[in-house]
């Protein structure tokens, strides 16, 4: 059996932590079914570097229990690499560098984009999930 690939937008994962509630149902199903080890997640670095950003600004957030909770299942944390960069160099003007990041690696992994993002949704050249 094939498990199924999802790429993570930095929305999904810190809401999905902190259990806020606009989390889309999909998404929520998506992480619950991460998190139980039915399918492969992949962060992109600039993901990482997000939550961060966000924990200085959300006291409530902290973000290393944050990694401790990712580091309960099996998340795979894709750096910007070669391949990455020269898929981002090709996408559209309309992407700001943080969400071409996160483009390239749903592309270079060939998985689902699990995003909020409006723009990305509608950018993206294959299947994405809110």
């Amino acid at each position: 059996m094939t498990l199924p690939k999802y790429c993570f937008d930095t929305h999904a994962l810190v809401w999905y932590f902190k259990g806020v509630k606009t989390l889309s149902n999909k998404a929520k199903q998506i992480l619950d079914q991460t998190f139980e080890g039915n399918a492969i997640a992949f962060i992109p670095s600039i993901v990482i570097l997000e939550a961060f950003h966000i924990s200085l600004k959300d006291k409530e957030f902290i973000f290393s229990k944050f990694i401790k909770y990712l580091a309960r299942t099996k998340f795979i944390v894709i750096p910007m690499n070669e391949e990455t960069l020269k898929i981002g160099f090709g996408l559209s003007e309309k992407i700001n560098i943080h969400d071409r990041s996160v483009v390239s690696t749903a592309i270079y992994t060939k998985s689902t984009l699990v995003t909020k993002d409006g723009i990305l949704r509608n950018l993206f050249p294959t299947e994405t999930i809110w």
